[in-house]
């Protein structure tokens, strides 16, 4: 989808013409000052189109009349969304990360045998489960004591987002996430709940508001790595209503790197032993409607 159309559905959603739309902008943000109809005319027709500053502060515009988060996005699934964004624009934003993403040839890799699903639906779930175990011990220097029984209990809980990459059934990467209550979130970002200590009832249910926590990524190639963060950020978008905030902690240097170019913000730091554990969290909006997600979800036929 092009910006400019979803402009236009906007506007168009919330019963507004181009001369109010005009109106109500230059007097929501400076950036507007001196916009006219013309000019909305001009960007929904694509003859021209408003600068990626302008795109936020336009859906930050629209909030005001929803609430939500991303408006006019409400009613779309995961898939559709999916389908808006650009896989290589995410490509691009996660950029190089030698400990989480490596560099597995593309050229071996066909596109159209590469699967995501979730880990709860694949034939090799103890596998993986085995997999992320080994992969959470080496990215938290063997502090984590998160069983695999915990793991296949939390992939099976219906709020839970585990998802994994496999090439001709064979494991290719993870991206586990986790939607928490937000006190329990807000406990294990400063540190006085740690992720082994989690329960069940400590999961938000399906359709209630909670806080979207990572937990677990790995990707054996930039391109498995855009495809799973892909089909994150579309879950994000597509279920804004239950989600509060996004966070995540983090040992490894190239860790912290890939949080920051999400958009979350460092929470606090906690000395473990010899290492340091870092908290980043931010708001839901923060995370999704800011230039750099922009770029991945209008600029698609670009």
């Amino acid at each position: 989808m092009k910006f400019n159309t979803y402009l236009k559905s906007c506007r168009e959603h919330y019963l507004l013409t181009q001369e109010h739309l005009a109106t109500q902008l230059h007097d929501f943000h400076l950036l507007f000052n001196g916009l006219d109809y013309n000019t909305v005319g001009r960007w929904e027709r694509e003859i021209s189109t408003p600068s990626l500053q302008k795109q936020v502060h336009i859906i930050e515009f629209f909030q005001t009349f929803s609430k939500s988060v991303f408006p006019c996005f409400e009613t779309y699934t995961t898939q559709e969304i999916e389908s808006q964004i650009c896989r290589i624009g995410v490509e691009n934003l996660l950029g190089k990360n030698k400990e989480l993403i490596l560099n597995f040839p593309s050229s071996y890799i066909e596109a159209d045998n590469l699967k995501i699903t979730q880990l709860k639906d694949s034939m090799h779930i103890e596998n993986i489960i085995d997999i992320a175990l080994s992969l959470d011990k080496e990215f938290t220097n063997e502090s984590s004591q998160i069983t695999g029984k915990k793991f296949k209990e939390w992939a099976r809980d219906s709020s839970s987002f585990f998802l994994i990459c496999e090439y001709k059934s064979q494991f290719f990467g993870l991206l586990f996430v986790l939607q928490l209550k937000p006190e329990i979130f807000d406990k294990l970002m400063n540190f006085e709940l740690k992720e082994d200590d989690l329960k069940p009832e400590h999961f938000a249910k399906k359709d209630e508001k909670g806080c979207s926590y990572l937990l677990n990524f790995f990707a054996q190639s930039q391109k498995v790595s855009s495809l799973l963060y892909l089909r994150y950020y579309a879950y994000l978008i597509a279920n804004q209503s239950t989600i509060h905030r996004v966070g995540c902690a983090s040992m490894m240097e190239d860790g912290k790197k890939l949080i920051e170019k999400m958009n979350l913000q460092h929470h606090k730091s906690f000395s473990i032993k010899e290492d340091t554990m870092s908290f980043y969290q931010t708001s839901l909006s923060e995370v999704i409607v800011n230039q750099n997600v922009l770029k991945i979800i209008f600029q698609k036929g670009d």
